[in-house]
């Protein structure tokens, strides 16, 4: 899997699929309550386990691929995003927004909903709304979206449209769902790790550029 693919999937389970009339995704993604749990998100790109922990204005995302563990802690509060390679003990630094713009400016995707009633998913209540998102290039989402009182959104399906008119279905759901404190270590970088700070590197390039040096990153991790 590239690195685009990588971030594309984390991307989709976490910015597009929650929101307000004329309000950003974004805005009103970053719960306001602290909790862990566990997550998929499936995609075109693949599907994707792992855990979640997350603290308003901070998430980190934990998930196995056909490459290994990989890491993705986002920083909304410090405008930093880090991806990171557990297994090679290395890790790469971007600037927050430039996730979004790794999946084509979706972290800038206006949405609004409509409350269509309660369901219990994985034995939590939450409402079901009618989602409907306009991205910033022509891409759009039209699916459904549920919510606990909290404002955490434990579940969202619908398709993804891109504005070239390729169409995917995206899905995510939370299980496990603990609220409460998260240790604040799990938003830190790691002692020790090697890392590349790419903060400065134009966003579309910076697939590009973490894709040319995962030789060396992961011969770093081969030789450790």
């Amino acid at each position: 899997m590239g690195i685009k693919g990588y971030v594309v999937g984390i991307v989709l389970a976490v910015f597009p699929l929650a929101g307000q009339a004329a309000e950003r995704a974004l805005d009103l993604l970053d719960a306001p309550v602290s909790y862990s749990a566990d997550f998929t998100v499936s995609g075109d790109k693949g599907t994707y386990h792992g855990s979640v922990r997350h603290a308003p204005g901070r998430e980190r995302r934990d998930f196995a691929t056909k490459d290994g563990g990989q890491a993705v802690i986002l920083r909304r509060d410090t405008n930093a995003a880090y991806l990171l390679k557990p297994g090679g003990k290395w890790y790469v630094g971007l600037g927050f927004s430039a996730v979004g713009a790794l999946a084509g400016g979706l972290d800038s995707l206006a949405v609004e909903r409509v409350r269509q009633g309660t369901d219990t998913v994985g034995g939590i209540k939450a409402t079901r709304y009618k989602v409907v998102g306009n991205g910033p290039k022509g891409s759009t989402f039209s699916g459904l979206a549920w919510f606990t009182a909290d404002g955490i959104m434990v579940k969202a399906e619908g398709t993804l449209t891109e504005a070239n008119g390729r169409t995917s279905q995206v899905e995510t759901h939370l299980s496990n769902l603990r609220l409460g404190k998260v240790d604040e270590a799990a938003f830190e970088l790691p002692q020790g790790w090697f890392g590349m700070d790419l903060r400065s590197v134009p966003a579309e390039r910076i697939a590009q550029v973490v894709e040319s040096m995962k030789p060396l990153l992961e011969g770093r991790g081969s030789h450790q």
